[in-house]
């Protein structure tokens, strides 16, 4: 895999081919935990 096409990174990618792949679930796991935690602070327990 010298040139992941799924990844902007491709010097990333080219090491480590499996990131290329992970990387958009990555993402959407850090903004549903992200949204998640500010639902909860937010809503659950004003202050």
């Amino acid at each position: 895999m010298k040139n992941c096409k799924l990844c902007r990174y491709s010097k990333v990618c080219n090491d480590l081919p499996m990131i290329c792949i992970l990387l958009p679930y990555i993402a959407i796991a850090v903004v549903v935990i992200a949204v998640s935690y500010l639902f909860i602070t937010q809503e659950l327990f004003p202050l």
